[in-house]
């Protein structure tokens, strides 16, 4: 499908992908050669002025098209089509010279931050001329970061904190055209507006954005056109407007899903309706297992601070009952995560315990299991997801199909994965373990289109209720947390 802006159309357009086609050499058992496409007949063109989003299923390739555009595809890669910059062709050389300068990527992993260099000096390489201290320092207070971002280290920051600073980077520059990968994920609702605001002002009459996502929600806000990628392809092309009721306006089967797939919209998988959900979600409330009725998991007043930095929580105190799922939100950078990491015994508090029982977690064998916001940061790098999933010794095969975890995905490496498909073997591997009793699920779902994040959701919550599993979700996303939880905490209220 090709995708027009019919206001535009007596313009010049700034990029234009024609007939795009990727696919990838592999090697098998005795060197035998094979290929593997991932983006089919992909068309798409970006006038000068405009935002198009480019949404769909994680894993779909919508990463690997930003990477195309730029020339950053691995050695392995075969392209076929056209890719034109200001009607001039993306040549290998064309693509280095403008790559950083006229095109640039807000990238969609945290870990494309510098862990050895301080933020506001990373945002400070991007800026051109002089004064960039003050740039920095301005962009930064724009965005809606706290004094003194500029100088902690990114490990020192939370999920939205850095995707800000990814953000800002691309804000102090000068492109023509930038690629926002997956910018917003883990952003509180008031620093996802900020930053919304601050990225449509990057756009110009002679500047466009590609906004990569799959969040419709965010798509709808900030875009003048969407287009939905489906298995490689461009499927669909719609409006905002399109987006309503039960989606009768919209055009493909996918993108009716994608739209009724959302908490506010039914919460439903194609597989599943409505009713489906309100009778998992009804037994969970009503037959709740009682053999471990005594063994509640008690946060009891933990304190925490980072090293020269204020409180994150004095006194912290929270409970969950076995079977419970509870929902918590609050806004990025008040240590959701950092609290997340203490109750699952990554990280000692100055204060306080974590009791399961009236024992303390430390005297057992991993009974909290945490799925973290950023999957890449949490999954070994250097070994291929069979190994990783072997690590757990109890393989639920069930659980991932249901999840949607692919045979051939085992064979991969971590970076040959998109950042949903490593979520949902996060989640594999957490509910895999013999001893878990608590589940804590941080951001558990931001990387997957709404279709994938619902029935991931009905898998949990079912293991949840047959396995008697407490649940502490972490989520900006009220509408999921209303859907999903038994009782929702605002973080602050518990500090």
């Amino acid at each position: 499908m090709t995708i027009e802006k019919q206001s535009n159309t007596n313009l010049n357009p700034l990029l234009e992908v024609k007939d795009f086609t990727l696919r990838f050499r592999q090697y098998g058992k005795g060197l035998r050669e094979t290929e593997l496409e991932v983006i089919h007949q992909f068309n798409l063109t970006i006038y000068p002025g405009e935002i198009v989003a480019v949404v769909g299923a994680s894993g779909s390739g919508k990463s690997l098209l930003a990477d195309a555009i730029l020339g950053i595809l691995p050695e392995n890669a075969i392209t076929g089509g056209t890719l034109n910059y200001k009607g001039t062709s993306l040549s290998e050389k064309r693509q280095t010279a403008l790559r950083g300068k006229e095109i640039s990527l807000i990238p969609q992993s945290v870990t494309a931050l510098d862990p050895l260099m301080k933020t506001g000096k990373q945002v400070e390489t991007a800026v051109a001329g002089k004064d960039k201290k003050a740039v920095q320092e301005a962009i930064f207070q724009k965005v809606g970061l706290p004094e003194r971002t500029d100088n902690l280290y990114p490990f020192e920051l939370s999920g939205g904190m850095s995707r800000r600073v990814l953000v800002s980077t691309a804000m102090v520059g000068s492109s023509n055209l930038i690629i926002a990968d997956e910018p917003t994920p883990g952003l509180d609702p008031e620093a996802l507006q900020e930053t919304m605001k601050h990225m449509k002002q990057l756009v110009t009459e002679d500047k466009g954005m590609m906004f990569i996502t799959h969040d419709i929600e965010v798509a709808i806000q900030l875009a003048d056109r969407i287009a939905v990628f489906y298995k490689g392809e461009t499927v669909d092309m719609v409006h905002a407007a399109d987006f309503s009721g039960k989606g009768e306006r919209l055009n493909h089967p996918y993108t009716k899903a994608l739209w009724n797939a959302l908490p506010q919209n039914g919460f439903a998988p194609p597989a599943l309706s409505e009713s489906d959900f309100t009778q998992v979600t009804q037994e969970r409330q009503i037959t709740k297992k009682t053999e471990n009725a005594e063994e509640p998991l008690n946060v009891k007043g933990i304190s925490y601070h980072y090293s020269n930095s204020p409180w994150l929580f004095k006194k912290l105190q929270l409970s969950i009952e076995p079977g419970e799922i509870v929902g918590i939100f609050g806004y990025s950078g008040s240590g959701k995560s950092t609290m997340a990491e203490i109750i699952g015994g990554y990280r000692a508090p100055i204060e306080g315990e974590v009791l399961i029982g009236g024992q303390p977690i430390s005297s057992m064998v991993n009974p909290v299991q945490v799925v973290w916001q950023h999957p890449e940061k949490a999954i070994n790098p250097r070994w291929r997801m069979e190994k990783i999933l072997q690590e757990t010794g109890n393989w639920d095969i069930g659980l991932m199909e249901t999840i949607g975890i692919k045979q051939e995905w085992l064979k991969r490496w971590p970076s040959e994965l998109s950042g949903g498909e490593l979520q949902r073997f996060s989640l594999a591997r957490a509910l895999a373990s013999e001893n878990i009793r608590y589940l804590i699920a941080d951001e558990m779902t931001t990387m997957l289109d709404a279709v994938t994040q619902a029935k991931i959701w009905h898998a949990v919550l079912k293991l949840a209720k047959e396995r008697d599993i407490g649940v502490l979700a972490i989520s900006h996303d009220h509408h999921l947390l209303q859907k999903i939880s038994d009782r929702i905490i605002n973080f602050s209220e518990i500090l």
